[in-house]
């Protein structure tokens, strides 16, 4: 079974989250970079050098493009008017 078609499956279930009806210019990309920073920087204090890695790679991950998940989807923020 395809990804897509696991998400869908899930998705009828109620067990995959639904797409949150946004305004059209939240920042959602910006908002989980700056926590992600914000988390390494905790994570950092608390002595946890990889997480404070990790959650650095998802700040400049959040920094590039968006991408979609399937192929014949819209990048993310890329939503229908």
């Amino acid at each position: 079974m395809q990804a897509r078609e696991r998400y869908e499956e899930r998705l009828s279930r109620g067990s995959a989250p639904a797409t949150a009806e946004l305004p059209e210019e939240y920042p959602v990309r910006e908002y989980v970079g700056a926590m992600a920073a914000e988390l390494a920087q905790m994570a950092r204090f608390n002595g946890d050098e990889p997480l404070a890695r990790l959650l650095d790679a998802a700040a400049a991950l959040s920094q590039q493009p968006a991408i979609p998940l399937f192929a014949d989807e819209p990048a993310p923020g890329d939503r229908a008017s």
